[in-house]
């Protein structure tokens, strides 16, 4: 299942004030669309680095796609990404002398490629290698003593950590007082353009 937020606001209620016509309320609701989701996938990116640590926000944020509104179809949306992230390069990971790596900050679960959850014993048998085509480093561990027992460990993507960690129910909140802010100040744009 895709996590999803579904955040309405009532139109006539917040223009009701400002006495617009459709169309201006339609324009002025299309751009608060856009304006407010692009600060929500900034706030989005923002808590999601506190579960996936040491990973950049612009990264986070490259991985938070926003689909903007248009008067066409005045739905604004953002879609979360279930690409998982590569422990090497991330995570603040040093290697260690033989084959060993430690880790200065984790995210809250780590996994193998097939999704199994990483335990601290397997986690402790971790080392890094290069593959033969390419020469790009993944980190493996073993699942046991036995040499060819490895697998590939990566963290969780975005998706996951929005669905597991509860960061929809914060959007939610901050989406729908920035989107009144926003719509209010493009309402007062849409006004004075009339003179």
């Amino acid at each position: 299942m895709i996590p999803a937020i579904d955040v309405r606001h009532d139109l006539k209620r917040l223009s009701a004030d400002l006495a617009l016509l459709p169309k201006e309320t339609m324009a002025a609701a299309v751009r608060a669309l856009n304006r407010t989701m692009i600060t929500v996938r900034a706030e989005a990116a923002r808590t999601l680095r506190v579960e996936l640590p040491r990973v950049k926000v612009s990264a986070l944020k490259a991985r938070i796609k926003l689909q903007r509104a248009s008067r066409e179809r005045p739905v604004a949306a953002l879609t979360f990404s279930g690409r998982r992230f590569a422990l090497y390069g991330n995570f603040g990971m040093r290697t260690l002398s033989g084959f060993g790596v430690r880790f200065s900050k984790l995210p809250w679960r780590i996994e193998t490629i097939s999704g199994d959850t990483v335990t601290p014993e397997m986690l402790a048998r971790a080392f890094r290698q290069r593959s033969r085509r390419g020469g790009r480093a993944s980190v493996f561990a073993r699942h046991t003593k036995v040499r060819e027992s490895f697998e590939i460990l990566v963290a969780p993507g975005v998706a996951r950590a929005f669905a597991e960690r509860g960061i929809g129910d914060a959007l939610v909140q901050v989406t729908r007082d920035r989107f009144a802010i926003v719509f209010q100040q493009e309402a007062k744009f849409t006004l004075s353009k009339r003179a």
